[in-house]
């Protein structure tokens, strides 16, 4: 009897491969219907089916995997997600990375073991975006600011010099002067004989020299504001993505619509 994959719930764009005849597997990429499940530690758990293909992004969503008898109720299936499996092509194995083979032995609904559970349409949607990882490229960004520091002090003093001046100036004074002049015979005056002296005082101009401060110029000390240009050079690190994408890789690329 035909194993049926409507326990599944997959949703309007993930259909089984074996339900989309004018889909296959793209030439060279690694097909892993009929190859064995097997955990990390090497137990087999199953047997992959069929692929789960999303329609929308022409990509392998999910392998479908016939359990280890005994693991499930007859006549169902367990998805694995491509992103949790690592594909074998010597050994024509699919290693689940997140499985154990006690999960599989202990009877536990194995879809909820492998973090699959009970999908509805709305629930299949979200799975693709689940599917989907973002990386974040971040660069550093220059910001230039300013802030006022002390770079010193203007200082303005003074201090005493002596120089030696000359200043040419006009003086005054008084010298004898003796005039000789005859007196006529008869002239009164005194003429008796004997000593006799007269004082003539003489003046003279002299030069008084004083020193005063007189306030000559002032200084008037202030400070002002002078803009000018500077420019700013500074290393800043910027990320880049890297893309590799190689032509093959270890997990089903997907399949490719003849029709088209």
């Amino acid at each position: 009897m035909a194993r049926t994959h409507e326990h599944l719930n997959l949703g309007e764009h993930l259909k089984p491969l074996s339900e989309l005849p004018d889909y296959k597997v793209e030439p060279g990429d690694p097909d892993p219907r009929g190859w064995n499940v097997v955990t990390t530690d090497g137990q087999s758990v199953g047997r992959v089916e069929d692929l789960v293909i999303d329609t929308s992004a022409m990509k392998v969503r999910h392998l479908i995997v016939t359990p280890a008898a005994g693991a499930v109720a007859s006549g169902e299936t367990v998805l694995l997600n491509t992103a949790d499996v690592d594909l074998r092509d010597d050994a024509r194995q699919v290693v689940a990375r997140h499985v154990t083979g006690g999960q599989y032995a202990t009877g536990v609904d194995t879809r909820t073991a492998a973090g699959i559970g009970d999908r509805t349409a709305a629930a299949a949607s979200r799975g693709i975006d689940q599917d989907r990882k973002t990386l974040t490229r971040s660069e550093e960004e220059l910001n230039v600011g300013k802030r006022e520091v002390r770079t010193g002090e203007g200082r303005v003093a003074k201090h005493v010099e002596t120089e030696h001046v000359r200043e040419p100036i006009t003086r005054r004074h008084e010298e004898l002067v003796v005039e000789r002049r005859p007196v006529e015979a008869g002239a009164p005056g005194d003429a008796s004989i004997g000593e006799d002296e007269v004082r003539i005082p003489l003046m003279e101009e002299e030069v008084i020299v004083e020193k005063r401060p007189v306030v000559k110029e002032e200084l008037v000390v202030g400070k002002r504001v002078v803009e000018e240009r500077d420019v700013v050079e500074a290393d800043v690190r910027r990320e880049k993505f890297d893309v590799e994408n190689p032509q093959r890789t270890g997990t089903p690329r997907g399949p490719r619509n003849e029709d088209r």
